[in-house]
């Protein structure tokens, strides 16, 4: 809760700052809003072209396991990020409707208390809170992924505008790893091997901003592994997200 009303304060303080003030809310505008505001790319925009947003938007997010059964982690090893690269396809005349739809990078790490084994046939893998296996200091698991995400987005017509983002995702898990870190050693033993990883990942997510800042919410309907012999194991992510241009 500390987290989220964090993001929740800093939202507010700075959407302020997210473009210039005095501007007519119809009117259309020649430039490209967010950071590259000016930026037209190697050709002027044409008069009358349609304002679009969100074409490069950074997840900065807190990530839990989910799973029977509470999972405590370490909150300062559960931080990811995702890189967005999206079209802002306009639906209404105003833009106040649209379609995203792009390529995603998701960079997802937990710090569960707690760690993965395979089973005696090493065809499973199963996870331990707070296993007997005490001979390291720290330890993370984490996921490397590629997605397509596609969202309906809603904006009011001003220049400052809120906005909604709906959407879902469906893409492949590149990576799936454990690191450990052993008393008096300082390079970590890295496992990229645990069976049953399921590599089809798939989920919702949701933006609720104003102009550039935004919360984030993702669900990742997609089991991590995919045996029903496995541990049943989701991920929700929260956090930040800001839209570049």
């Amino acid at each position: 809760m500390k987290f989220l009303k964090l993001l929740i304060c800093l939202l507010l303080a700075v959407q302020g700052l997210a473009q210039p003030h005095g501007k007519d809310s119809n009117f259309v505008s020649r430039h490209r809003p967010g950071f590259f505001w000016y930026n037209t790319g190697w050709r002027p925009a044409k008069v009358g072209k349609l304002r679009k947003y969100d074409r490069l938007i950074l997840d900065v997010t807190y990530n839990q396991l989910m799973m029977s059964g509470s999972v405590k982690q370490h909150t300062a090893r559960s931080f990811g990020c995702n890189v967005n690269t999206m079209w802002d396809i306009p639906i209404t005349n105003g833009n106040t409707v649209s379609l995203g739809i792009g390529l995603a990078y998701k960079f997802q790490k937990t710090g569960p208390k707690g760690l993965f084994f395979r089973d005696t046939s090493a065809r499973y893998t199963h996870f331990y809170a707070d296993s007997g296996y005490t001979d390291y200091r720290k330890n993370t698991f984490g996921n490397h992924m590629l997605a397509i995400p596609v969202e309906f987005r809603f904006r009011t017509p001003r220049w400052q505008h809120f906005k909604v983002h709906v959407g879902a995702s469906v893409g492949y898990r590149l990576q799936t790893f454990q690191k450990l870190w052993e008393e008096n050693k300082h390079r970590p033993i890295k496992d990229k091997d645990l069976p049953d990883v399921n590599g089809l990942v798939y989920g919702v997510h949701l933006r609720v901003g104003i102009r550039n800042l935004a919360l984030f919410a993702d669900y990742t309907l997609a089991p991590q592994f995919k045996s029903s012999n496995s541990s049943k194991i989701n991920s929700l992510a929260f956090g930040l997200s800001l839209s570049i241009f």
